[in-house]
């Protein structure tokens, strides 16, 4: 019998443990964060004002190539779309963030999408002003996290605004053909099949000499891979 104030559940289910009580109240602020951490790593990189679609495609590829940092994916699945990933959640968070003065826009206006539905459209840059205080925090408390996201975005910087936004169809994991537009990628959520942290993983084995590549020049080994299956060509 469960003590007062223990709030696990017995085998039989019931109330949930106070640790899935804590992940459920942290993660908005979790996500919101890590938002922060996009938009902040895009204005380092070059990226900002990032547009919408490359954001949603830049916390995809946070996501997937997590793994590859040792890091757990804040979303281990997403909807396949033909016009790429789109966060429904993250797109929430942003507008609050934009509501509460911690995110700019410009080039505001709508898209239809590629099922035929209006989209609010534009471009996106962090208000430092308030932005400041929270991206000095997180980097004294997570800043190997913070460090993947950086150095993520200076990996994906090579990659012209058009590249960025498509080249997530030649993803390993979101170009498996065994899952079709309107089915869920799933790489960490049920299941822990990741083929693009394989994938960047797999580079250790590829170096002359025995060299092992850094964390980081995985990250932009697979760019430079995934940039060549999109046209037959290395960036610079």
């Amino acid at each position: 019998m469960n003590s007062i104030g223990d709030t696990r559940q017995d085998s039989y289910g019931g109330t949930p443990t106070s640790t899935q009580e804590d992940e459920e109240r942290w993660a908005p602020i979790r996500r919101r964060v890590r938002l922060i951490m996009l938009l902040h790593a895009s204005e380092s990189a070059g990226l900002a004002p990032i547009g919408i679609l490359q954001l949603h495609s830049l916390a995809y590829l946070s996501n997937v190539l997590a793994p590859v940092w040792e890091l757990r994916p804040l979303d281990g699945k997403v909807m396949k779309r033909r016009g790429g990933p789109f966060y429904p959640v993250l797109q929430h968070d942003l507008d609050g963030l934009i509501s509460q003065g911690l995110v700019l826009i410009t080039n505001l206006g709508y898209k239809r999408d590629d099922d035929g539905r209006w989209r609010l459209d534009g471009n996106f840059y962090l208000n430092y002003r308030f932005a400041d205080p929270i991206i000095k925090q997180y980097h004294e408390a997570e800043n190997h996290m913070a460090t993947f996201i950086d150095e993520l975005a200076y990996a994906f910087s090579a990659l012209s605004e058009e590249d960025l936004q498509s080249v997530v169809s030649e993803d390993a994991t979101y170009a498996d053909q065994l899952t079709g537009f309107g089915n869920v990628v799933d790489f960490g959520e049920w299941r822990a099949l990741n083929y693009s942290a394989n994938a960047a993983n797999y580079f250790n084995r590829l170096l002359s000499g025995g060299t092992l590549p850094t964390l980081g020049e995985k990250l932009h080994l697979y760019a430079r891979h995934l940039h060549w299956r999109l046209h037959g060509t290395k960036t610079k």
